[in-house]
């Protein structure tokens, strides 16, 4: 006799993995703008002078008197992200509420809005490193020459007076592979900072390392070093709402936006530095 099988679909949501993010330490801490009430702002710097040898004799003793000069410098907000998806009531209830709103929504911050943001903020520090000579370039990396390189970064970072303390250098799987088969990384590096959920392997020399997936890196980027200092990211908007009252809809409609940016004041770019092909 044929047996019929019943089947069901199960409350049961087959997540993607997602990476959490990885600039959120980078971000703000040397200056704050505000932005609230317009697009753009500007920011001085101030000049300094040169030393001289004193002069006993004489009128100008301490040297040639020299105006002190300023420069300056604007930011405009670029980035306006938006998205906004629909969840009808009857496919809600007809799926086992897998849809449910509230739900979705923390997906999709999680999975594209805060990849989006940290990409961006990737991006336009290697740009700047590159765009500002701030970089090693055609270098092949292997085994036996990955922690050299690697190093070559800190020293730029120490002669520029950086220091390292509050640097981070990001890096992708492939480097960190070769990384790791260099017996005086593996030396070198002190694992007890690492911290899986946010990317930190370790440090070496008070640089703290993470390890980001290739596409968080601009092709052909090795090693990107970023001084804490160095980025400043205003997030003018960062909103998201269910409305579950639309016109013409009988369901939820979510709608988030993000309105932010990257700059780079000019004496703190000195902070970024980058090895690259």
């Amino acid at each position: 006799m044929a047996q019929n099988y019943s089947s069901a679909h199960l409350a049961k949501i087959d997540e993607r993995f997602y990476t959490e993010s990885v600039t959120k330490d980078i971000q703000n801490k040397g200056m704050r703008l505000d932005f609230n009430g317009k697009n753009s702002v500007t920011i001085y710097n101030v000049d300094v002078v040169a030393e001289n040898d004193y002069v006993r004799s004489g009128t100008n003793r301490f040297g040639a008197l020299v105006e002190l000069g300023t420069g300056e410098q604007t930011f405009t907000l670029s980035q306006d992200k938006a998205f906004t998806f629909s969840v009808d009531r009857g496919n809600l209830n007809d799926s086992s509420m897998v849809q449910e709103a509230n739900k979705a929504v923390k997906r999709q911050v999680r999975e594209v809005s805060i990849p989006t943001t940290d990409k961006y903020i990737l991006t336009t520090a290697a740009a700047y490193a590159v765009s500002a000579s701030q970089t090693t370039g055609s270098v092949t990396l292997a085994t036996s020459n990955a922690y050299s390189s690697f190093l070559v970064g800190t020293a730029a970072m120490i002669n520029a007076e950086v220091g390292t303390e509050d640097l981070v250098c990001y890096l992708a799987p492939a480097a960190h592979n070769l990384l790791k088969r260099d017996p005086e990384f593996v030396r070198d590096c002190d694992k007890s900072y690492a911290d899986l959920k946010t990317g930190t392997i370790g440090r070496v020399d008070g640089v703290t390392l993470k390890l980001v997936p290739s596409s968080y890196l601009t092709a052909g980027v090795h090693f990107l070093f970023i001084s804490k200092k160095a980025l400043v990211v205003p997030m003018k908007f960062n909103s998201v709402r269910i409305l579950t009252d639309v016109q013409g809809i009988d369901g939820a409609v979510a709608e988030g936006r993000r309105y932010y940016d990257c700059f780079i004041p000019t004496n703190a770019g000195e902070g970024i530095y980058s090895i690259t092909t």
